[in-house]
């Protein structure tokens, strides 16, 4: 439950109009252990997830919303990171985003409540800066346009013109009605150059359907790259039990034909979460996540977790 402040009411010539801001974030603490494929183990107290979000928004009259959110991410003594930024201009022509932030993993939020997989057999999520559309939705289906660069963390526009960082454009389509949400896309990158590992094209699609007492999804990721590709795979399913919703995915991630052997690996995974509702905004979590990761065995991750949202 969010606890929203009313921080700015303005009246002007025209009519009523104000500002609302609102405070969120999470906080999760627990224990975790852990072996690397190498055979490294580790095991501890700490921290999981500590972020705030600041987020504003303000009816521009005749239709149009402007709002934009702030975020700050990772607490510790005496540090703290940014997080996902974003500033949104919504109207009847849809919605406009500017935004640097990560992301969520596309396979690994094709339904929720599953441990997911990337930064394991996926590649780790990259910060990135990114204009998007997003057109209104047509009886459940609405299409987008986007463009994405790798944050140059150097300030606004500074190396954005000569970098060797890839840019890309996606254009994608998303139905969701009822029990059933589909999205897809098609990407193509430019500064391809000659490097084995840069991205050509990408197409990817992800899928999931409510059947009541459990949620399946399912999603698939094809990437080619100037030396062959990469294919990347999920299947998912969420069961909620009462308080209780127990999730499990498996996954996969292939790269072929990179022109080097050690890089032409299969990789696999899998976990189980459950998550155990004390309130609306505190639950107690548990997660057991396994893959390979190229080494000489598998690696391992187990967490126990209290989390709180507010």
């Amino acid at each position: 439950m969010k606890k929203t402040l009313i921080a700015l009411a303005v009246l002007a010539a025209s009519g009523a109009s104000f500002a609302q801001v609102s405070i969120t974030g999470e906080y999760a603490y627990g224990w975790n252990t852990s072996n690397s494929s190498t055979g490294v183990e580790k095991s501890g107290l700490g921290v999981d997830t500590s972020f705030v979000k600041f987020a504003a928004s303000e009816d521009l009259g005749g239709g149009l919303k402007a709002a934009a959110e702030m975020s700050l991410d990772g607490f510790a003594r005496g540090t703290a990171t940014g997080g996902d930024n974003a500033l949104t201009l919504t109207g009847g022509f849809g919605r406009i985003k500017l935004a640097n932030d990560k992301g969520a993993d596309y396979l690994s939020t094709v339904i929720g409540g599953i441990a997911g997989l990337d930064g394991k057999v996926y590649g780790a999520r990259t910060v990135n800066d990114s204009v998007a559309y997003t057109s209104p939705s047509f009886g459940g289906l609405t299409f987008g346009l986007s463009h994405t660069e790798a944050e140059s963390g150097q300030g606004l526009g500074v190396g954005a013109a000569s970098n060797n960082d890839q840019r890309s454009n996606t254009l994608s389509a998303s139905y969701a009605a009822g029990p059933l949400a589909v999205t897809g896309g098609f990407t193509s990158w430019d500064n391809q150059g000659t490097a084995a590992d840069n991205s050509k094209t990408r197409v990817r699609v992800k899928g999931s359907y409510n059947f009541g007492a459990f949620t399946l999804g399912a999603g698939v990721v094809q990437r080619e790259r100037n030396m062959g590709s990469t294919t990347e795979s999920i299947v998912a399913v969420t069961a909620p039990l009462g308080a209780l919703t127990l999730g499990f995915d498996l996954g996969s991630s292939q790269r072929k034909d990179s022109g080097t052997a050690s890089k032409d690996i299969t990789k696999s995974g899998y976990g189980l979460k459950a998550v155990y509702a004390l309130s609306k905004r505190t639950s107690l979590i548990g997660a057991y996540t396994n893959w390979d990761e190229g080494g000489t065995q598998r690696a391992n991750l187990t967490e126990l977790l209290v989390s709180h949202t507010f």
